[in-house]
């Protein structure tokens, strides 16, 4: 599996509970999406440290 697929799993596996976190601190869907994306695109950028991380979850 390469790098790209390893993230596409990670986001997968992980979207649905920092969406439902950020609608849940912010109640507001358009702000939940935007802080969903900031934590994936800060996510990517350390991607390999995360990869490996036990307690990425």
């Amino acid at each position: 599996m390469t790098d790209a697929q390893h993230f596409e799993a990670f986001l997968h596996n992980y979207q649905n509970v920092v969406f439902s976190t950020a609608m849940r601190l912010t109640a507001n869907q358009s702000e939940a999406e935007d802080i969903t994306q900031e934590v994936f695109l800060r996510a990517y950028e350390r991607f390999a440290e995360l990869r490996d991380s036990s307690s990425v979850g």
